[in-house]
């Protein structure tokens, strides 16, 4: 897979992390599929333009500051999985989360057509909920 591929993913989380949506849905498919945790209020499955830029309100609506920072990009045949970190503050606590991601995106033709995010979404809940957040990890 080419590098302009990479490129055009990191104008896709540059857009996200400036809130710049025009931008996002141009940069992707007009059927894209975007998927994310359902655990949050932004997550579940959405479709094109207009499921991004719902996507966008609900997050909007409950977190402050920079997003989704990549940091290693895995490439196959017709696929990229971005790893990196999530990151923010929820609007109605003050509380910050951070949580690492994996986000499995296809791309036809050069242009992403589906997104898989996956994270675990315990401490944004939690951040949201003002709550400690529950412990993953079965020894603490």
């Amino acid at each position: 897979m080419p590098e302009h591929e990479i490129k055009a993913l990191r104008r896709i989380y540059t857009a996200i992390n400036r809130g710049d949506v025009d931008e996002l849905a141009a940069d992707v498919a007009h059927d894209i599929e975007w998927n994310l945790p359902e655990r949050v209020p932004w997550g579940g499955t959405r479709h094109g333009p207009d499921g991004i830029r719902a996507f966008a309100d609900l997050f909007r609506d409950h977190i402050d500051g920079n997003w989704a920072d990549p940091d290693d990009f895995l490439v196959s045949e017709d696929r990229i999985v971005v790893l990196g970190r999530l990151r923010g503050r929820a609007k109605a606590t003050g509380r910050e989360f951070e949580v690492e991601f994996a986000h499995v995106w296809t791309l036809t033709e050069g242009v992403a057509s589906r997104l898989r995010g996956f994270y675990d979404a315990e401490p944004i809940v939690a951040a949201l909920e003002d709550r400690p957040a529950a412990s993953a990890d079965p020894a603490v």
